[in-house]
């Protein structure tokens, strides 16, 4: 193998938040329950106490002690027992709560932000 071929590839990630409160994704008729890990603007990363697929879309509850935000989320990828979710934002109010939470997150606040 060349020096060249060991190299990985950059990709841009967004800053992720610790975090580590209750998450719930509902799935072609399942539901899964677990604790999102960490997030950032664009997912989360979450573990779940259920199988899910890399591809399947549904609805992500996110249960942060300071709100709940329901958002339609995609499986990206499986890796070990953490699942990373895109969000599939459907208006720009809903990126625009996710960066409050994000705040929320940061600032440990437990203020409601997303009424």
């Amino acid at each position: 193998m060349s020096d060249l071929e060991s190299v990985r590839k950059f990709e841009f990630r967004p800053c992720r938040m610790k975090a580590g409160f209750d998450v719930t994704f509902l799935a072609g008729g399942e539901t899964v329950r677990g604790i999102c890990r960490d997030v950032s603007g664009t997912g989360v990363r979450a573990e779940f106490d259920g199988l899910v697929a890399i591809g399947c879309s549904g609805d992500l509850i996110l249960r942060h002690p300071s709100g709940v935000l329901n958002l339609e989320a995609q499986v990206a990828y499986i890796e070990k027992n953490q699942v990373g979710l895109v969000f599939l934002f459907r208006t720009p109010s809903e990126c625009a709560l996710v960066a409050r939470l994000i705040s929320a997150i940061a600032n440990d606040d437990v203020i409601p932000w997303s009424k």
